[in-house]
């Protein structure tokens, strides 16, 4: 094979390869303003012969880039929470500790505190002691493994809980100082 030519070809490709993406990227920053046009009221009629295009075209792009949506405030949604670890609405189980699409209670605060710290195995109830070897539990709040963790404390399969979820030792101090802070 000629090395000569070999080269000449590889240094076509990598050409080839930059112009690829700096299209792409000068496509996707062509869809993006006409998106902005489109948000700052040009209609889709109009914009179409403005920019030599379809309407139908227009549209594809606008809704590439991210939508029609119009800039609009939004309305605050409050969305009735309750404890992710024993099933309890905020307004009977109390205030609640948030993380990341999971809430606890300070009831299951306190039950996930006397489970990570019994010696042995604890007697049945809503939440155990999810063992070191268990490689697949991970904390609900900071996502953290039981391999990497103090301690884990999670719900009963099948239990009175509407999802699975766990909690670390140190989740469960940063919960015991929000307790704190909030009943002083």
């Amino acid at each position: 094979m000629n090395e000569d030519l070999l080269a000449a070809a590889r240094h076509a490709q990598e050409r080839l390869i930059e112009a690829e993406r700096d299209a792409e990227v000068a496509r996707a920053e062509f869809h993006r303003a006409v998106r902005r046009l489109h948000l700052h009221g040009g209609s889709l009629r109009e914009m179409g012969p403005a920019l030599g295009l379809s309407h139908q075209r227009v549209h594809q792009m606008v809704e590439s880039a991210g939508g029609s949506r119009r800039w609009s405030p939004r309305r605050a949604v409050r969305r009735m929470a309750g404890c992710t670890f024993c099933g309890q609405a905020e307004q009977e189980a109390g205030p609640l500790i948030a993380g990341p699409g999971v809430y606890i209670c300070a009831a299951c605060a306190a039950l996930a505190s006397d489970v990570l710290g019994a010696e042995g195995p604890a007697e049945p109830g809503p939440l155990r002691a999810v063992p070191g070897q268990d490689v697949r539990e991970r904390c609900s709040f900071c996502g953290k493994y039981r391999m990497e963790c103090t301690g884990l404390a999670a719900t009963q399969p099948g239990g009175r809980a509407a999802q699975t979820a766990a909690i670390c030792g140190e989740c469960l101090m940063l919960c015991a100082e929000i307790i704190a802070e909030r009943d002083s």
